[in-house]
């Protein structure tokens, strides 16, 4: 089992929250990027975001670094939005057109893609996987469908966890190669993806084998020892959400940019 890390003291504000106000703030950054036409609502999405990862424990360097991938596939949709748009009043064309429209459009996917994934990623580093189970049953939805989201949770940090891991035993054998051709490509995908499978393959295999054995699924209901209660620092999450579908809401009567 991966260990979590532990929050800083004093700043763990999501980690402290009911795991279904989590939900439902995560509901209202998806609804927001969404639905708001403009820029407006997901650029303050995505500075609200990086504010609630700090107050939640999260380190600034360490945001930066596991959001590295998101950043740099959020450039690579900006870059192919805006050279393949051809609508809007034509700024450049020197060799490839860019175009007013296509910088907008662009900038949307972009920004829309980096709040959905790191919303999301945000709210699998605060919410623990337990008391999303024990939330969830306590709504009274049947177990086994609880603990199926459950272990989709479980897996996002273990193949973050076996990837770093490779990757540090292929430091030490001198396969850290840049990627610059498809044939590099290749042999990433060969060295990496397939071993990060294999062992989220084997994962699956034990735990199928380990449910099996301790009789899952043979009650129709299963006894909840802690009950997750409602508390009044739950406001903030909600509120925030509320607030954020909101602004979508009015970013969209009065066309915000």
């Amino acid at each position: 089992m991966i260990a979590r890390r532990v929050p800083r003291a004093g700043g763990a504000l999501l980690r402290r929250t009911h795991p279904l106000a989590n939900l439902l703030l995560l509901t209202g950054f998806l609804v927001a990027v969404l639905a708001s036409p403009g820029l407006a609502v997901g650029l303050g999405a995505l500075v609200l975001i990086v504010l609630l990862a700090l107050a939640s424990g999260e380190d600034a360097r360490s945001f930066l670094r596991k959001s590295r991938f998101v950043i740099s596939f959020a450039l690579l949709l900006f870059v192919v939005q805006v050279l393949l748009a051809r609508e809007g009043r034509v700024l450049v064309h020197l060799g490839v057109t860019l175009t007013d429209r296509g910088l907008l459009l662009g900038a949307q996917m972009a920004l829309r893609f980096l709040v959905i994934v790191s919303s999301s990623l945000l709210f699998v580093w605060v919410t623990a996987p337990d008391r999303l189970a024990r939330a969830i049953m306590g709504l009274g939805v049947p177990y086994r469908f609880g603990s199926i989201f459950v272990l989709a949770l479980r897996f996002v940090p273990f193949f973050g966890e076996e990837y770093r891991t490779i990757r540090e035993a292929q430091h030490m054998r001198g396969l850290d190669r840049p990627i610059r051709n498809l044939r590099a490509l290749r042999r990433s995908i060969h060295y990496t993806l397939l071993p990060v499978l294999t062992a989220g393959l084997l994962r699956v295999d034990s735990i199928a084998i380990s449910m099996q054995g301790r009789g899952f699924g043979l009650y129709p209901r299963r006894t909840i020892t802690r009950q997750e209660h409602w508390h009044l620092i739950d406001l903030v999450p909600l509120g925030l959400s509320v607030s954020l579908m909101g602004a979508a809401l009015l970013a969209r009567r009065w066309a915000w940019p």
